[in-house]
């Protein structure tokens, strides 16, 4: 594939088509398909009407609470072309955290779904609702609205992208450290950060696709949609890159092993990405581990740790199905867009989390100093493709021999041949089917009930979701526990989106605490690990 300009937009890069591809759909969603032409042609005559009604202009922060949907890659390419930012928040996030978004963002226009279920009333800013019924086509939208009542009622989103006959209006030009992009990640403590995206950190990684591809680029017609577009893998990964390379995206609303199974068959779709909770899921499916699965190329996997037997076992289903493709394991984070690593036919390391991507460097590090192959440190990063820095805080970054270089919180060590082996997170974070969970906000929503003294949330292992939240609580002296547990499980379905809702709850007369009088998370861990294990075995009784 060509590479594109420096500076060049998200909106300009899908303009020039750098691929040549003769593809010519774009989107497909639940039986309608849409053309690149006519993809392209709304996201033209949407900026035009943000632009003339709504006076969206450049530097604006747009927040979209989208599904992946025709709506999202309309709106995420006409805010680009006005020289907008575009902040993608989470589809479930409760109205309490999505208008906490708005604000640290300073968004000034909310899109959002109209199966979201959350109170818009009091979120502070205007609205528009996508009706997602809109993009089907006229036997599922039928089915669709029979089963599915709109949740979100508001001003029409849909209706600024009728012609309105107002003035077309120039893409607007970036300079290289100005915002394109609010991504949303986290730290060990405290809120999540604000990831600042340019537009070339999206442009330059889509590029790189032939990199990790395992046949050459003009193979693949189809990319499976199933990661999120407010997770920086999706709106890279499948959603721009689908656009640059004009391949054809096959859009998920929402993951059903069942639906997917068929929508993978149905499009043949040639690239499987995903989280592996996606994958687990498949693999008890009939609809796919039965079918014809010769179109399918290439399978990549990220977003959590991904055992090496639900690798083997889905190269299995595949290979039964007639594909020659293998699961691929990948390595990243949000401030580099996600993929900084990736196994690949061509550099594979059975274990490792892959090899590096042309312009990303790593090293161990302990202690300040680089460490030799083999040994275990923290992992840092340098790269082409890293953030612009988080929002409102200080640099990220630390410079070494002219070199920026980003620490990544997590452990792992390097092979003689350059091979990145993940060992564990350091940072406090968890991740329930591949979404990061942050225990201090599930803590903090604990700690706000009456009655709870202390509470630390700590991850255990759940056989799809990879991870689920385990709390465990103090209570105050004669507060009732039951009540306690009532009101924290209203307060986390209030506050929490749902992968951070606790599914277990455990009081315990009192918290270990370490010698330095912090809550022992550590024990905490073994104590839910424990407590798994004894299920475990009084279930095998049974």
């Amino acid at each position: 594939m060509k590479r594109l300009p420096e500076g060049c937009s998200m909106y300009e890069a899908v303009q020039l088509n750098p691929s040549g591809s003769t593809v010519r759909t774009a989107l497909s969603f639940f039986g309608r398909r849409y053309s690149f032409e006519e993809v392209l042609a709304r996201i033209d005559l949407l900026a035009d009407n943000l632009a003339a009604d709504l006076g969206i202009k450049k530097g604006d922060v747009v927040t979209l609470c989208l599904p992946n949907s025709p709506a999202a890659v309309f709106a995420l390419y006409a805010v680009n072309k006005l020289g907008g930012v575009v902040s993608p928040a989470h589809p479930l996030l409760p109205p309490e955290k999505l208008a906490d978004v708005i604000r640290r963002t300073s968004s000034r226009l909310l899109i959002v779904s109209d199966s979201y279920t959350g109170d818009l009333s009091n979120i502070g800013v205007r609205t528009l609702v996508s009706d997602n019924a809109r993009y089907m086509d006229l036997p599922t939208r039928m089915a669709f609205r029979l089963f599915h009542r709109p949740s979100s009622r508001g001003e029409s989103f849909e209706k600024y992208l009728r012609d309105r006959k107002n003035p077309r209006v120039s893409a607007c030009a970036f300079a290289a450290d100005e915002p394109a992009v609010y991504l949303s990640s986290g730290g060990t403590t405290g809120e999540p950060k604000i990831i600042v995206h340019g537009n070339d950190v999206f442009n330059r990684l889509c590029c790189k696709a032939e990199e990790f591809l395992s046949r050459p680029l003009g193979e693949y017609a189809a990319i499976y949609d199933v990661v999120p577009i407010f997770h920086g893998y999706g709106l890279c990964m499948n959603v721009h890159m689908c656009m640059l390379m004009r391949r054809t995206n096959v859009l998920c609303l929402r993951f059903s092993a069942r639906r997917c199974a068929k929508e993978i068959v149905r499009t043949r779709a040639n690239i499987l990405m995903g989280v592996p909770t996606m994958f687990r899921k498949l693999l008890s499916e009939p609809a796919f581990t039965e079918a014809d699965l010769s179109h399918i190329k290439d399978v990549y996997v990220g977003g959590d740790d991904v055992p090496q037997p639900l690798i083997d076992a889905f190269d299995a289903v595949l290979a039964r199905g007639g594909s020659s493709a293998h699961m691929y394991v990948g390595y990243g984070m949000t401030e580099a867009v996600n993929v900084c690593f990736v196994n690949t036919r061509a550099h594979h390391r059975a274990g490792s989390v892959g090899y590096p991507l042309s312009g990303t460097r790593a090293a161990i590090v302990r202690e300040g100093k680089s460490l030799p192959a083999g040994e275990t440190g923290e992992i840092c990063l340098s790269s082409d493709q890293f953030m612009l820095g988080y929002l409102g805080e200080p640099a990220a970054f630390s410079e070494r021999e002219g070199t920026r270089w980003l620490a990544t919180g997590d452990c792992g060590y390097l092979d003689e041949d350059g091979f990145l082996y993940f060992k564990q997170r350091i940072k406090n974070v968890l991740k329930v089917s591949g979404v990061p969970v942050y225990p201090s906000e599930v803590e903090a929503a604990a700690l706000s009930v009456a009655g709870v003294a202390k509470a630390c949330a700590v991850g255990e292992t759940d056989a799809l979701r990879g991870q689920a939240v385990c709390l465990f609580v103090e209570c105050e002296p004669g507060a009732d526990r039951a009540a306690c547990r009532k009101n924290i499980e209203q307060m986390c379905a209030r506050r929490l989106i749902r992968y951070a809702r606790p599914r277990r709850i455990l009081f315990e007369d009192a918290l270990p605490l370490s010698a330095v009088g912090k809550i022992d998370r550590v024990a905490l861990e073994a104590k839910a690990k424990q407590a798994e294990k004894s299920r475990g075995a009084s279930r095998g009784k049974k």
